[in-house]
């Protein structure tokens, strides 16, 4: 049992910082394209785009609770910590199903743009893109929350 938590915050530093900084990275790789680079970062997207759907839900709802000043007393009122911490997993499969789903979308749509322009530079133009495909499903949680929450 003792070998689990180091396990898991080895782990943890591994993939945290990447699922942060995955735009930038793109943005970066773009630079100097790369189309191995690009393959493992439409697998490693929706880890990202689950990451963030995860955060967004429970700092959006603990924003809210802030503005209107019960900030303390915003997770008793929502059932406690083993009520808000599932809940807050639940948009884990979400940001990630979601963000796969966009991303299949956006190469089938990418396919069907007729090119002129090397393939360098198509590659540029995808991971440029790319970020904002895989992180859709963010766009779809801040819409709920906007509206109904």
């Amino acid at each position: 049992m003792i070998w689990w938590p180091k396990e898991t915050l080895l782990l943890s530093l591994l993939l945290v910082p990447p699922m942060v900084f995955f735009p930038a990275i793109c943005w970066l790789l773009a630079a100097h394209p790369d189309p191995d680079a690009a393959l493992a970062l439409f697998w490693f997207a929706p880890l990202s785009a689950g990451f963030y759907a995860l955060v967004y839900s429970q700092w959006s709802s603990a924003h809210a609770w802030n503005k209107m000043g019960r900030l303390r007393q915003w997770r008793e009122d929502h059932g406690g910590f083993l009520c808000t911490i599932p809940r807050a997993c639940g948009w884990l499969p979400f940001g990630i199903v979601g963000s796969f789903a966009c991303e299949i979308l956006f190469v089938l749509a990418f396919r069907t743009v007729a090119w002129q322009s090397s393939v360098e530079a198509r590659l540029r133009l995808w991971l440029c893109l790319f970020p904002f495909a895989s992180h859709a499903p963010l766009l779809r949680a801040w819409l709920w929350r906007r509206f109904y929450a």
